[in-house]
């Protein structure tokens, strides 16, 4: 490599010949292990958030509102016909959710 000198005697490279150099790796990068359960699974993380329970939905709400699945998470908004949104509860209970009008 080509070496210069400033005017106050430094030496220094040339502009050109640094640019679009990369620090040289040190060994190979990998990405951190996966925990894994003893039956393979992935585990969870001690900061990961809590699983929503899988629940059945209630026969009075499945009649009031027929296109809700038999089975859902619970906590879930379902979206059917005319815009409508119903939320089950942990209970499999359908209830309305936010139905005011946007203005």
């Amino acid at each position: 490599m080509m070496m210069m000198r400033s005017p106050s005697g430094t030496q220094f490279a040339p502009r050109g010949k640094r640019r679009g150099r990369r620090p040289a790796r040190i060994g190979p990068r990998r990405p951190a292990p996966i925990p894994l359960t003893e039956e393979g699974v992935p585990a969870a993380t001690p900061d990961a958030p809590p699983v929503s329970p899988v629940v059945f939905v209630s026969d009075e709400s499945r009649a009031q509102y027929p296109w809700v699945p038999g089975r859902v998470i619970a906590g879930s908004v379902w979206h059917g016909p005319g815009h409508e949104r119903v939320r089950i509860d942990e209970n499999g209970v359908a209830r309305p959710w936010k139905t005011g009008t946007r203005g």
